[in-house]
């Protein structure tokens, strides 16, 4: 009798127990979500002058041109898994495939904001890709350029108040470009004033993906 009155005191407690953990997992707060970051607002230094396929010159002390991305075009990508460069040596034209960035299995291709001459290559931003997008104008250059004629080579890109009023429009136009890209939930703006959140260019899909590549950068596509 002992035993079996036991027996019914420990099932009594684990039942007990089992409705505490269910009322507890029930009632239980949702896990806060992370905060979606809006994309910064473009600010190109002094010295960089910006191609509008959104990429960038700047003429360095021995003449050479350094090339990277923008930092519009930084802030909506985000992270990014690889980054690839044409070798040194490779001899490139104004609007040629220059750069192949790659996010999530897909890939952008950057046009060459000049012609030129590769003569360097950032071997941290191929070991490191995501320094391309975290600090584009400094650490994330992505190769050197040489050019014979420096001037001419500069004339059809943007510099100063230009270029920072030109990227301000095109993260507009981002925004603009988005909206279709779904349904409200599916659409990566900020609720607040439409603007892009960062990565916004990691939710669109294959189609869209390919039209911002035609749309922001350049005609190439994947078989470029």
């Amino acid at each position: 009798m002992t035993a079996i009155l036991v027996i019914l005191t420990i099932l009594a407690f684990v039942g007990v127990d089992a409705i505490v953990m269910a009322f507890r997992r029930r009632h239980a707060a949702a896990p806060a979500l992370l905060p979606l970051a809006p994309m910064l607002e473009p600010r190109p230094p002094q010295g960089i002058f910006l191609d509008q396929h959104h990429s960038w010159v700047r003429i360095t002390a021995d003449g050479t041109l350094r090339v990277g991305i923008d930092d519009f075009l930084a802030e909506a990508l985000g992270e990014i898994e690889a980054v690839e460069a044409p070798p040194r040596g490779a001899q490139v034209k104004r609007g040629d495939p220059l750069l192949r960035l790659q996010v999530k299995g897909r890939s952008l291709v950057i046009a060459s904001p000049a012609p030129g001459e590769v003569v360097a290559v950032n071997s941290r931003t191929l070991e490191q890709p995501w320094t391309v997008t975290r600090d584009p104008y400094g650490v994330g250059w992505v190769l050197g350029l040489w050019t014979r004629d420096h001037n001419e080579a500069i004339k059809p890109l943007r510099i100063g108040s230009a270029a920072t009023a030109f990227l301000r429009q095109e993260m507009q136009r981002l925004a603009d470009f988005l909206t279709p890209a779904g349904t409200l939930a599916t659409v990566p703006l900020l609720a607040d004033g439409g603007v892009p959140r960062k990565g916004a260019l990691a939710a669109l899909d294959a189609v869209r993906w390919d039209a911002f590549q035609k749309e922001f950068l350049a005609p190439f596509g994947e078989e470029a």
